[in-house]
């Protein structure tokens, strides 16, 4: 950075500031350019010292306002005005006329040859660009080395405040604080920022220098980040490159941070896999989880998430696929947030989560959430087990309560947990699926022609062998309840007063209603459609 105080304070060229004073001093110089006799600036001499000998005598007196006020709409950083032969001022006019204007104005001695000055200031200019050059080079190499700190954005930061004397900003697109080096007012900067300017902004608030730049990143759009210095401001140059590179490497970390995330999330989904379809063949140990937060033989549960036309037969691969992936990734981002250690995952066409921990409401929380964002997840929970052997114990269970939170009724809870279940519903559950449907309608072949002896025999069971009950829920005489029931019993050819057929009736109805639901979670199921299985989303 080459300024006008100092050229002035370079002796050889015997420069004056006659108009601008110390203000005039810091005003920074990008070249120097000499006009020709009567030429006046045009807009391509912007932040250029401009040199001139002075006006043609036959011209008009008001040739000296208009060459300083084309050099003030040009942009030029000050004008240099050589004396006339023997004067020991400059002409009355284009002093008041350069005061007017507020341009700052040097005088050149008589003799002195205006191209040499042009030379020796550019020459100057260059070498305080290679100086400065140098010296962003060493500014950057330390804001570079902040990427690998254990915090990068915080030391990236801080670094840029020390780098400069300055505090340090960084706003939210709403104007909440993300960071902050050093005091400062930032309730105040952020209402003077211009939301609406996609340009680098600088104002003074009080005594500070303000400096905001829009960043857009990989992660969070429209933040900004803010310089404020107390006193004089930091040279335009240094600070716009200095940004620049700023932007560029909070950019690097969030990329960074992201691609680690996804990494970890690929490792936990990983292990996951491993330990819910663990055959006994593979011993895990509590090394392989307690990377991520998992204590030895604490309680750990598995849960399975689903949407309910999942289970239809004819799915469309795709869009289970792409919402498979929606959903893992929407857990991933609520249960990170809980304290407790957690995989998450999918297999064999579900979402799954394994948690550390005694209480289970999590899981009721993310379905509750998953619902909020219009997706109508079901969920099961396996036992809790204290050995990572028993994982896969866990990961049957929840798929087992998963089958029968798809297939509820509409005022049961969308998350059932296998701790609840009776007797009944694991025997239908564990059992082999197509030797239980057979052997079901074996049992029920005669009267599944009659839809309703069949749906009468299915609500006599789910009312507890209550005539009434059923009478009502059928909205039919009890009388054709104790008909049809009878009329059942004779094709059944079996008493629903007999302990043994009561038994195996109410199983074989739950297993014909299950199945009419169109239910197909279900291990052998999935063994057989490998195309519901989905990779890490």
């Amino acid at each position: 950075m080459y300024t006008i105080g100092d050229l002035q304070s370079n002796v050889d060229l015997g420069l004056e500031l006659r108009v601008g004073g110390n203000r005039a001093k810091t005003a920074e110089i990008a070249r120097a350019e000499v006009l020709r006799l009567g030429q006046l600036p045009t807009a391509e001499h912007r932040a250029v010292l401009l040199l001139t000998s002075g006006l043609p005598e036959d011209v008009s007196p008001g040739s000296s306002q208009a060459l300083v006020a084309a050099a003030k709409s040009a942009g030029a950083v000050g004008v240099v005005h050589t004396l006339a032969a023997d004067a020991a001022q400059l002409p009355a006019a284009i002093v008041e006329a350069a005061a007017a204007l507020d341009l700052p104005l040097l005088s050149a001695p008589a003799n002195a040859s205006l191209r040499s000055i042009k030379d020796a200031v550019n020459e100057r200019v260059a070498r305080s660009e290679l100086v400065l050059y140098q010296q962003l080079l060493t500014l950057q190499s330390s804001l570079i080395a902040a990427v690998s700190t254990p915090d990068p954005t915080d030391s990236l930061l801080r670094r840029l405040g020390a780098l400069v004397n300055s505090t340090v900003i960084l706003y939210h697109p709403d104007g909440r604080l993300l960071a902050a080096t050093g005091d400062g007012p930032t309730n105040v900067i952020w209402q003077r920022i211009d939301k609406s300017s996609q340009e680098r902004q600088q104002f003074t608030v009080g005594q500070w220098h303000v400096v905001a730049s829009l960043i857009n990143g990989p992660e969070e759009a429209h933040r900004w980040i803010v310089l404020a210095r107390r006193g004089h401001p930091t040279s335009q140059e240094i600070v716009s490159q200095l940004i620049t590179t700023v932007e560029q490497l909070l950019d690097v970390i969030a990329l960074s941070r992201r691609a680690a995330a996804t990494e970890e999330a690929h490792q936990r989904a990983d292990v996951l896999q491993r330990l819910v379809s663990n055959n006994g063949y593979e011993k895990f140990g509590w090394d392989h989880v307690r990377r991520f937060g998992f204590e030895p033989h604490g309680p750990c549960f598995v849960a399975t998430i689903a949407l309910p036309h999942w289970s239809r037969r004819r799915l469309d691969p795709e869009l289970h696929s792409q919402q498979l992936r929606d959903v893992t990734q929407i857990l991933r981002g609520l249960i990170s947030n809980s304290s407790s250690p957690h995989l998450v995952g999918s297999h064999e066409g579900v979402a799954v989560v394994l948690l550390q921990c005694s209480d289970s409401r999590l899981i009721d929380e993310s379905v509750s959430v998953l619902g909020a964002r219009k997706l109508q997840a079901s969920a099961g929970i396996g036992r809790k087990v204290a050995s990572l052997d028993l994982i896969g114990n866990s990961y049957r269970d929840a798929r087992l309560a998963l089958t029968r939170s798809l297939t509820r009724a509409t005022d049961v809870p969308a998350v059932q947990r296998f701790e609840d279940f009776a007797v009944a519903d694991i025997a239908i559950s564990t059992a082999d699926e197509d030797q239980l449907i057979r052997r079901s309608h074996d049992l029920l072949a005669k009267i599944e022609g009659s839809e309703h002896l069949l749906e009468t025999l299915i609500v006599y069971m789910q009312n507890d062998l209550s005539i009434n009950d059923t009478a009502n829920e059928l909205n039919i005489h009890p009388n054709s309840v104790r008909y049809r029931i009878s009329r059942a019993e004779e094709l059944i050819g079996g008493s629903l007063r007999s302990l043994p057929t009561i038994v195996d009736v109410f199983l074989a109805v739950q297993v014909i209603a299950r199945n009419r639901a169109g239910s197909v979670f279900t291990l052998n199921e999935h063994r057989t459609t490998p195309h519901v299985n989905v990779a890490l989303g």
